[in-house]
């Protein structure tokens, strides 16, 4: 009666040696495709959240278009370049308004009412319903502050970063929008930038204001 013989150590070794040199080549291809799938899903809601804010800066400047001289008095560098007479609609009035709909605090100008229909267009103005974004502890984003600064250990999973810069005839400039890890930059007419925190979050892919 012929015996079951099993595997040697000699053959068992080889077995391992090889699914070692395959998870060598597999592992790493397995895990760039996750984080070019999701650096490409963060690039699409940024471009979702250009969308709804140049939709929000439309209806805001069909409306109200003399509420935008005042508003636009910034300057910043936007894509090598310095930009003048811009309005900006930062991740702090973003927060602030979210968490109270009925502050005051700069009521009439175009710069809140725009925070306002981006908001509902972003189903994320009512504080006491389940807000597809926050803005965690809503601090103002600039220059000084990068993205890996702002995400802390107590941040949830809906908190993101977005700035908004638009012109007094109210047309899109550039976008910022930062979420799980990834910053992207938008600017009108150039290629979109998408950076991973861990890798590089120079200024010279922010936009500063000054």
């Amino acid at each position: 009666m012929k015996k079951n013989r099993g595997f040697t150590f000699v053959e068992l070794s080889v077995v391992l040696v090889i699914l070692a040199i395959l998870a060598a080549f597999l592992v790493p291809a397995l895990l760039g495709y996750i984080n070019k799938t999701k650096k490409q899903m963060i690039i699409n809601e940024a471009r979702d959240v250009w969308v709804a804010s140049q939709a929000a800066l439309t209806e805001c400047y069909g409306l109200h278009p003399e509420s935008f001289e005042a508003s636009c008095k910034f300057t910043s560098s936007i894509g090598g370049r310095t930009v003048k007479n811009l309005g900006r609609i930062s991740n702090g009035a973003l927060g602030a308004l979210q968490k109270n709909p009925n502050d005051t605090v700069e009521a009439g100008t175009s710069s809140r009412r725009i925070a306002g229909q981006v908001l509902k267009y972003l189903d994320s103005a009512d504080k006491n319903a389940n807000r597809h974004y926050t803005f965690g502890s809503g601090k103002v984003t600039g220059g000084g502050v990068k993205p890996s600064n702002y995400f802390g250990e107590d941040s949830k999973p809906t908190d993101v970063i977005i700035q908004i810069f638009h012109t007094d005839k109210g047309k899109m400039v550039a976008l910022n929008f930062a979420k799980d890890g990834y910053m992207v930059t938008m600017i009108e007419g150039k290629e979109t930038t998408c950076i991973t925190f861990a890798y590089d979050c120079s200024d010279r892919l922010w936009v500063c204001n000054t």
